[in-house]
């Protein structure tokens, strides 16, 4: 059973509900029109890093339905394969890491 769980984003807080601890002033209303704009950019600029997460995932996803088609394949068909390659290399330093001691 898969349930959706809320996250920190979902909670209702004063700012969201636009609930104001002083009542509006007059002339505030360029203020109010910065603040927006700069709510809607930064919205703006979230939207365009969730597609491109979006994007990553789905080619993640891909690469892994490939891998397991290609095992799948192998398994019936009997054969053995060679091992996989990481497609990483192991980060190993090249040279030993310099240490220095400290006394408190």
């Amino acid at each position: 059973m898969e349930q959706d769980i809320q996250g920190i984003t979902s909670i209702k807080t004063s700012q969201k509900s636009k609930i104001r601890s002083m009542p509006r002033t007059k002339g505030s209303e360029y203020l109010d029109l910065f603040l927006l704009g700069k709510n809607k950019a930064r919205l703006e600029k979230e939207k365009t890093n969730v597609v491109k997460r979006k994007d990553q995932v789905e080619d993640d996803i891909r690469t892994i339905e490939e891998e397991i088609s290609e095992l799948e394949g192998a398994v019936a068909g009997g054969e053995q394969r060679e091992p996989a390659k990481t497609q990483y290399k192991k980060m190993v330093p090249k040279k030993p890491l310099k240490v220095m001691k400290l006394d408190y």
